[in-house]
């Protein structure tokens, strides 16, 4: 069976969401896939290696006996791109590639490669993923935005690439469609595709609990410090609101599930806070003080009573909330409702057995 290679027509698409969903798939129908992010330009250390991000999550949710090297075989280090404009000697890593390759196939009967960006990125240094999938000989997925418009011609700039390479596409998948706008879409963007000469093989519609994150992660990601609320960092959080307006106007901003930016010298905000998601449940939300102003010590155990978990930054309220605007997490392995529910949603919406059918003639 020949490998399928996720590409996208631009970073954050949800190739690895796609990816997450149709090894479940796979691997529920006995096919025994394997995984490779040949070229991972964001690592991180894992088992003495450098490592893509999103190889050592396949490693870890699906329990893989494969060596993490062969999950992510060019790791894109500070100076990378530099050194090989300076001595372009691509065969090189085309051979790591091509040796992981082999070295997966005795393993697994199907493989499962994923891309990184849209079709032209790595071409910086020879390994573009119109490349990437011609020197494999897979067949190729796209992944794009829910939408008309933008998405078909983002398609025929990656498409041109990919035909130019001599690699075949198999189709696309539109992610993150509206659900009030699904058929029109759906149908609509399936007639312009096919105008390019390619298929719709997937819609899957935009669902909302896969946008949240846990206040842990936001501490992770900036680096704050953790006041208190340690055993809460898993809460989950789908809205934020920031809390620098009088107290009379914070009560009906704050819901289910909020993060909460204040000042940290807005002892009545904090207060109000506290009150308000403490209504929810007991573990619920989270708060963020800014301006490097510690709690006042007479409601610093008003807080650690609460179970809310508070961060601290030393940054201003602007800062603080303007890293927060179209915020996105990598899916964690610990993550397992949203791996299950991606797994749903690639069922339901994507035609698989096209797919799979497509990979075997």
């Amino acid at each position: 069976m020949k490998p399928i290679y996720i590409g996208a027509t631009l970073q954050d698409s949800g190739k690895t969401s796609i990816s997450l969903g149709l090894m479940q798939i796979l691997r529920d129908r006995g096919l025994k896939p394997g995984y490779c992010k040949p070229v991972g330009q964001h690592y991180v250390r894992y088992q003495d290696k450098n490592i893509d991000e999103d190889g050592v999550l396949m490693h870890q949710v699906f329990h893989l006996t494969d060596e993490p090297y062969l999950l992510s075989p060019i790791a894109i280090e500070k100076g990378f791109t530099k050194k090989f404009i300076e001595n372009p000697d691509v065969g090189p890593l085309e051979k790591k590639i091509l040796d992981v390759d082999v070295q997966l196939r005795r393993s697994h009967p199907m493989i499962i490669y994923e891309g990184t960006g849209h079709a032209g990125v790595g071409s910086c240094f020879g390994l573009s993923n119109a490349r990437v999938a011609q020197l494999l000989g897979a067949k190729v997925v796209i992944v794009t935005a829910g939408g008309i418009g933008r998405p078909i011609d983002e398609i025929a700039v990656s498409l041109a690439l990919f035909r130019e390479y001599q690699v075949e596409v198999l189709g696309i998948i539109l992610n993150k469609v509206l659900p009030e706008k699904y058929d029109k879409i759906k149908e609509t963007a399936a007639k312009g595709l096919r105008l390019l000469g390619t298929e719709l093989v997937g819609a899957v519609p935009y669902d909302p609990s896969l946008a949240e994150f846990t206040v842990g992660q936001v501490a992770e990601e900036f680096s704050y410090k953790i006041l208190c609320g340690t055993d809460a960092l898993s809460n989950r959080i789908n809205h934020t609101v920031i809390a620098a307006m009088e107290p009379q106007h914070v009560f009906k901003h704050i819901v289910d599930n909020t993060l909460v930016i204040i000042p940290g010298d807005r002892v009545d905000n904090i207060l109000i806070t506290i009150l308000l998601l403490s209504r929810y449940t007991d573990k619920n939300g989270g708060m963020i003080l800014t301006g490097g102003f510690e709690p006042h010590p007479a409601i610093e155990p008003l807080l650690r009573s609460s179970q809310i978990p508070v961060l601290l930054s030393d940054d201003d309220t602007f800062t603080v909330s303007a890293r927060m605007k179209d915020l996105g997490f990598k899916i964690r392995s610990y993550d397992t409702d949203k791996i299950y529910r991606l797994h749903q949603l690639v069922d339901e919406y994507i035609d698989t057995d096209r797919i799979l059918a497509a990979l075997k003639e």
